[in-house]
């Protein structure tokens, strides 16, 4: 089982789970999420050979907030960078699911020398996004808008014991029923102070604020630019958040390879849904691109 560890990076102190000694691999979870949902993933790249660090993201209890106030993906992205040397490591593997593909894509431009390879669940690079959105997609998204209303998006979020959370994740994984203790577990880490307000603002950050535009400007750059690092993309057939057209132009947004697989009879959180497929391409890859694990000890 993974253990805590709680690391210091970018004036802030980060929880997260760690299982395992090897090259590192650091998971970045996503909306409405946590770490906790990569148990599964981190215990199999242990086993597998690799140091596996799955951070509580900025602002999501039990890690600190952010101490000026900026949720903006190139704050993100810079965390990504800031953990990988407060852990010690020239380099790391990336794996990100939903924001947490966001702040690896952003992180591979910042830093594309200390990001050894980059693997995505579920959002494509906004690059490729926004080239490709329609109808469909913006009626999927009109949760952000929600989310930019103050007041009323944080009390539409704990309405109910958090019951968007619920809604959320059933109409963005539909045919598959979440563990009703995996649901709890996210609703604790959102009934923590300050969580319910820091996931609102990475929304709130998207659109150019007064007095946020330096960090939106680069959040821009970063996000947009074409990707420098090799990656491999998983789009959920099924995903009912971000429709799989929207990774059509995926490797139109890299100036790198890009490897994109769109699984059948899975949708957003396909990292629980079918973990094996999912676990099987992650090591794959990892074993192709990702560095040599360690070597088994000699018997």
């Amino acid at each position: 089982m993974p253990r805590v560890l709680d690391v210091r990076a970018r004036g802030i102190d980060f929880r997260c789970l760690s299982a395992g000694e090897g090259p590192l691999v650091l998971v970045l979870h996503g909306f409405p999420d946590d770490p906790t949902s990569f148990t599964p993933l981190l215990s199999a790249l242990a086993e597998a050979g690799y140091r596996a660090v799955a951070p509580w993201l900025r602002g999501y209890g039990p890690t600190g907030p952010a101490p000026d106030g900026d949720y903006s993906i190139a704050a993100l992205a810079a965390d990504a960078v800031g953990l990988i040397e407060a852990l010690g490591e020239a380099e790391a593997t990336l794996i990100g699911h939903d924001w947490g593909a966001i702040s690896s894509y952003a992180a591979a431009n910042l830093a594309p020398t200390r990001i050894r390879d980059l693997i995505t669940l579920a959002v494509p690079p906004l690059r490729a996004f926004l080239r490709d959105v329609r109808a469909a997609q913006l009626r999927r998204s009109a949760y952000i808008g929600l989310f930019q209303l103050p007041w009323i998006a944080e009390r539409r979020l704990q309405a109910d014991d958090f019951a968007l959370i619920d809604a959320l994740w059933r109409a963005w994984s539909p045919g598959w029923t979440p563990p009703p203790e995996r649901l709890q577990a996210i609703k604790e880490t959102f009934r923590r102070p300050g969580t319910v307000d820091a996931a609102l603002a990475y929304y709130r950050a998207l659109p150019p604020r007064l007095g946020q535009l330096r960090a939106w400007r680069r959040s821009q750059q970063l996000a947009l630019a074409p990707l420098q690092v090799p990656a491999m993309v998983l789009a959920g057939e099924r995903d009912g958040c971000i429709g799989r057209e929207l990774f059509t132009a995926t490797a139109e947004a890299s100036d790198a390879p890009v490897e994109l697989h769109v699984l059948p009879r899975v949708g957003h959180f396909m990292h629980l849904e079918d973990p094996a497929t999912i676990h099987r391409l992650i090591l794959a890859r990892l074993a192709d691109r990702g560095g040599a694990p360690r070597p088994s000890p000699a018997t």
